[in-house]
């Protein structure tokens, strides 16, 4: 049986007791239904994690007592950002939520033209402290001991301004070349972090293709089938973790 983690954003080391903040100790107690003396993984998001044994009253509290280092850090080899598109509910969870399995650093939600509205705005303070809550619960079930980087969202042109020029840079895009080209033919990732871009429901707009391809942007087709933007994002990722990362 595998082994349940928890997160707790705190200093980690053999001896210490920790007590759970109360949105934890409800995951611990009624989602993962666990008991006093259970043994767990607790991880930090920054590398650390270390066996634990759970000390707990109910559900009223409880704490974690760190025994020994359970493993090494888990950064993965190659460096990936994912640029993707703000999509709707669940759509959006699940691109966060495979993202983060498929070994990403770095995740900005961009606000495209498909995916501007004023209600987007209006809400996207409490969506992005939801997507948070999803990035922790996919580090927790993936084994994952640190956390990829939720950036705030943005638009496409401040994404594209804020972009670091070293590293290689992909869209997913109809027009673009096949995986099978890029195995034979696939450009160098060079230095820096490597980049997808993935549009929200609908895709990209024609307008937003072009100024991509004159910032660099090697288009990237994903079959010949129409796909969700989170199965797109969820592709994208396993091909370059495939061609580049530890995938391969």
């Amino acid at each position: 049986m595998r082994c349940p983690r928890l997160l707790l954003e705190a200093e980690l080391a053999t001896g210490r007791r920790l007590e759970l903040p109360p949105e934890t100790l409800r995951h611990a107690v009624s989602v993962l239904r666990l008991r006093d003396g259970a043994a767990c993984r607790v991880f930090d998001g920054r590398g650390g994690e270390y066996h634990a044994t759970l000390e707990l009253s109910g559900r009223r509290s409880g704490a974690a007592v760190l025994t020994r280092v359970a493993a090494a850090p888990t950064t993965p080899a190659l460096p990936l950002r994912l640029l993707q598109g703000i999509a709707r509910g669940d759509h959006m969870d699940l691109a966060i939520q495979k993202a983060v399995e498929l070994g990403v650093a770095e995740i900005w939600p961009i606000l495209c033209q498909r995916s501007l509205s004023g209600a987007a705005h209006r809400r996207m303070d409490s969506r992005l402290q939801h997507w948070r809550g999803v990035l922790r619960a996919a580090a927790e079930q993936c084994g994952r001991n640190e956390l990829p980087r939720l950036d705030p969202p943005r638009d496409l042109d401040a994404a594209l301004a804020d972009l670091p020029e070293a590293g290689l840079r992909v869209v997913a895009d109809p027009e673009g070349d096949p995986p099978g080209v890029w195995q034979t033919a696939r450009p160098q990732p060079g230095p820096g972090m490597l980049s997808l871009l993935v549009g929200p429901e609908g895709g990209l707009e024609a307008g937003e293709i072009a100024p991509l391809r004159s910032a660099g942007f090697f288009g990237l087709r994903l079959g010949p089938r129409v796909l969700r933007t989170e199965t797109a994002s969820t592709v994208g990722l396993a091909v370059l973790q495939m061609l580049y990362g530890d995938l391969a």
